[in-house]
Formats: structure tokens, sequence, C-alpha cells
């Protein structure tokens, strides 16, 4: 069995799906709210104060993006993102959070790229993982563990990989996004385009479900 212990700090994101599993928790990890004076000059047309609140919430907006339609067009889908959110600036209303309203616009210009493609299949595209849930194994490590440590941890991300390849497209992607990146349930649903109440429905599925197929392993 792997414990906690066993593996190095650099492998948190490891850990995250891991503990999550065993101890049920519902803790919640908010992307940064940006300034209000910020965001109202940005409305009021300065490109600048825009850029700067784009910028505090890029990251998340990529990652959303990556989860959507992989490593070759990410890039493309957050500059979309970036110039329609500009464009739209205006009728942002407040009725959400700012990162709430760009994580529905990635979900949009991620779901446009997905239909230029030719191919359905390519969808999740990496190079380094074609299994498409490059989530555990190739996490950089700042930290360089011991031999031991790294070993534990990379039998526990190939228990992790294994059961999420078992959960449906939609499943799997709640959780990454979710225990991974760390969407808010906000965000999430709105990268997802459904309401906050499926996103729970699907999390508690997907974690119930993994939970059986990992506690079905001799080492879990």
């Amino acid at each position: 069995m792997v414990t906690a212990q066993q593996v190095s700090e650099s492998d948190t994101a490891t850990l995250n799906i891991a503990l999550h599993l065993r101890s049920n928790g519902h803790g919640m990890v908010l992307a940064p709210e940006n300034s209000k004076n910020d965001l109202e000059a940005a409305r009021q047309g300065d490109v600048e104060a825009f850029a700067k609140v784009f910028e505090s919430v890029r990251p998340m907006i990529h990652r959303v993006a990556y989860r959507m339609v992989g490593a070759n067009d990410c890039d493309d889908v957050v500059m979309d993102t970036y110039l329609k959110a500009w464009r739209g600036l205006a009728r942002f209303r407040g009725g959400s959070s700012i990162s709430t309203w760009l994580c529905r616009i990635t979900r949009n210009c991620a779901l446009d790229a997905l239909r230029s493609r030719s191919r359905q299949q390519e969808r999740y595209v990496s190079s380094e993982s074609p299994d498409m849930t490059p989530v555990v194994e190739n996490l950089p490590d700042r930290h360089e563990p011991s031999p031991a440590a790294s070993a534990a941890a990379r039998d526990l991300g190939r228990q992790l990989n294994g059961a999420l390849a078992k959960l449906s497209e939609e499943h799997r992607r709640a959780v990454l996004l979710r225990e991974v990146d760390g969407l808010s349930y906000r965000e999430l649903a709105a990268a997802e385009g459904v309401q906050v109440g499926t996103i729970m429905s699907r999390l508690f599925y997907a974690r119930r479900r993994l939970r059986k197929i990992l506690e079905a392993s001799d080492e879990w």
C-alpha cells in the first residue's frame, strides 16, 4: 500500500486525487480574483488594464483549453479567448466572477477548435501523454526526490491513470479540472457548459467510481 509519506512533496498533484478519494473531502480551490479598478478600466477601453486582468487568470484558462483540445491547439484557444473577451467585455455585467465568465468563453472557443478538426479522435492530443490523461506521471519534479519516493509516486500515478481511463470522458475531465487544475465549482460548470449541480453530481459519481476501482487493487 502506498502512503503519503512515501511520496515527495513535489508530487502534490498526484496526492490531490489520491487523498481526496480516501478522505472523501470537498475542499474548494478558488481562482484569483481581479482588481475592480483594473476591470473597470478595462471596460472603459484600457487595453493594458485588460491584459493585466486576463494575465491573472491566464494559467486557469490555459488548463481548461488544454483539457478540452490538447497541447497542439490550447495556445490558439487561449488567444481566441483573449480576443473574444476583449471584444465582448462591454457585455460583462458582473453577474458572475470574471474567471467564470472567461471559462465560459474558453469553452466556446475550444468547441469551435474541435469542430474545425478533420478527425474527432484528435481530441486531447499530447506528445507526452498518448493515453490522453496527462495528469500524474508527467508532472515536473522540482525537488529531486529519492528513487524510492519516485517509484512510489510512479506506482500511484499508474494506478490513478488506469482508474481515470475507465471513466467516461466528461467524468474524467471533471476530475482533472477540479482536483489537478484547481477550478472552482462555478468555473468548472462554466467550462463544461452545465449547472453547478450537474458538476457536483459528476464529481460525486466519478470519485465513487475511482474509489471502487482503486480499492479493488491490492496495492491501494
